[in-house]
């Protein structure tokens, strides 16, 4: 069984300015695999091998978390392959409402971008977010460290998610992009062996070449996820380099694949 934790898409009708407003703010750095609607999606998972993608939107705005999930209703029933997380502004003040809606539905977990959200992600009002999401037993899911399309935001620093993680200890925490794009040491520093679970979205060729990063995966290869981020990474790329590779061990392989991930999930097979 092969699962992609971190994938993208939009509804049908805005999929295109979605992915051309991503492209034109990622200098040069981003370049699209899909056309970011579902149906595209579940065309790369059948070209990849893949079994199941989750897919993680982002609220951008206040309110946004509850349109977001009257689109997840609209969209989740064409195909159980997708699994849906939600999300919320931590400034929306009927963020529990929303949480709970979003329970009632089956979803497992909340996207955060601290940076396209445009908060701090050890901030107080932030944390009230997470307590909450949390009392309904959901995973926390975050990009962190640098996204080269928010060049200057310090919001998702590896700092910020440390304070976070300790905060939070033994809760369901998935930091993105393995904690810190080009940040290994730091990430193993301050959050390695502390509960966390890391995705290789974007960066598993980053990875590949730096034996920093090598050594973070080794040290906490029961709490690595597959990841893409698909559109922006090519998923049947990305299952074979794993597939592939000569220095992760088959139990590894499942582990990354699947297995970690079913620690965080359940999952009603198609």
């Amino acid at each position: 069984m092969i699962i992609d934790a971190h994938t993208h898409i939009y509804p049908d009708e805005v999929a295109a300015r979605a992915i051309n407003t991503v492209i034109e703010n990622g200098n040069g750095l981003v370049n699209f695999h899909t056309d970011g609607t579902y149906r595209g999606l579940l065309a790369s998972m059948d070209e990849a091998g893949i079994d199941y993608s989750i897919v993680l939107p982002v609220a951008t705005s206040l309110g946004h978390g509850k349109t977001i999930l009257k689109w997840i209703r609209s969209t989740a029933h064409l195909s159980k392959r997708l699994i849906f997380f939600g999300s919320v502004h931590p400034e929306d003040t009927g963020y529990r409402e929303t949480i709970k809606e979003m329970r009632k539905e089956g979803i497992q977990g909340i996207k955060f971008h601290p940076g396209y959200q445009n908060f701090p992600a050890d901030s107080p009002e932030a944390f009230r977010v997470y307590e909450e999401a949390l009392k309904n037993d959901m995973v926390l899911h975050f990009h962190s460290g640098f996204d080269p399309s928010l060049p200057a935001c310090d919001y998702t620093s590896v700092e910020r998610f440390a304070v976070m993680v300790k905060a939070f200890s033994g809760s369901k925490i998935v930091l993105a992009h393995a904690g810190g794009m080009d940040e290994w040491l730091k990430v193993n520093d301050l959050l390695g062996n502390r509960g966390c679970y890391f995705d290789i979205a974007w960066v598993l060729e980053k990875m590949k070449a730096s034996e920093t990063a090598r050594e973070l995966y080794r040290q906490n290869d029961d709490y690595f996820l597959f990841g893409t981020d698909t559109p922006w990474c090519d998923q049947k790329h990305y299952v074979q380099l794993i597939q592939n590779s000569e220095t992760l061990t088959d139990e590894q392989k499942e582990k990354m694949f699947f297995r970690n991930i079913l620690k965080l999930i359940k999952i009603e097979k198609f």
